[in-house]
């Protein structure tokens, strides 16, 4: 899962304008242990050192799902959100 702190297509709209993003940004959250208390594997990748968790999970026994909480630049928006909402 991609994760920037925020809803990405709101900070999109809101942002430009001046308007404060209060309601759409909120504090990182542990996305990893969550995905744990339900049973899964689970890393946080913030740099592709991180990848290393993955490719050992993918030699292992893959006996239970695998979350992938990507933490992404939230400074900049999606360049595609971006692409979409330029004109709106």
């Amino acid at each position: 899962m991609y994760d920037d702190d925020g809803y990405g297509a709101e900070v999109h709209h809101f942002g430009p304008d001046g308007h404060p993003l209060d309601t759409v940004t909120f504090p990182p959250a542990d996305v990893a242990a969550i995905a744990r208390g339900f049973g899964c594997e689970a890393v946080t990748v913030r740099d592709p050192g991180d990848l290393a968790a993955v490719a050992r999970w993918l030699e292992g026994d893959r006996d239970r799902p695998l979350l992938v909480h990507a933490r992404v630049v939230g400074a900049h928006g999606s360049w595609w959100l971006e692409e979409a909402f330029r004109g709106h």
